[in-house]
């Protein structure tokens, strides 16, 4: 038969995982890191928006914000200023390193029905890589985007 020590000692070794667990759950050792997905979740659950802008504003995130990311997003719903609320966090995040983007990054995001609003956010947070020639804007205005996104387009370059 086990000493007392013993017994005790087993007891604690079993429920330390178990509080290990709950720790890392209440916010402890394993942080959680919010995601496109994560966010999105939040809104199908329809979890309160401002409480999903809190959360966005003080946990750690890795949000995609490339034109495929942001397309994620919009498909799932979220709202706008929350999209470039996203970009804001990923763009700090990213210091220095900005994502380039080209024409067909910008058709895509129209052709996917983002909105301008959005879209002019991520040409202002983006190193350009655009085709400006003649035929390039011809093919911008054949893929109906806007002058305004245009315009910034050219301002960034």
């Amino acid at each position: 038969m086990p000493s007392r020590i013993g017994r005790t000692a087993l007891a604690l070794s079993l429920l330390l995982p178990i509080g290990g667990a709950a720790y890392a759950q209440g916010g402890g050792a394993a942080a959680e890191v919010l995601t496109n997905e994560s966010v999105i979740s939040m809104f199908t659950a329809k979890v309160p928006k401002s409480l999903i802008v809190t959360k966005v504003q003080n946990t750690k995130s890795n949000f995609d914000v490339t034109p495929s990311g942001l397309l994620q997003l919009n498909n799932g719903k979220v709202p706008n200023d929350v999209i470039k609320m996203m970009m804001t966090a990923a763009d700090k995040a990213a210091g220095t390193t900005k994502e380039t983007l080209d024409n067909d990054d910008i058709i895509k995001m129209v052709a996917g029905g983002l909105s301008k609003d959005v879209i002019l956010a991520k040409v202002q947070m983006s190193k350009p890589n655009y085709d400006l020639t003649a035929n390039g804007l011809i093919d911008l205005n054949k893929n109906k985007v806007s002058q305004d996104v245009v315009k910034a387009m050219m301002a960034a370059h």
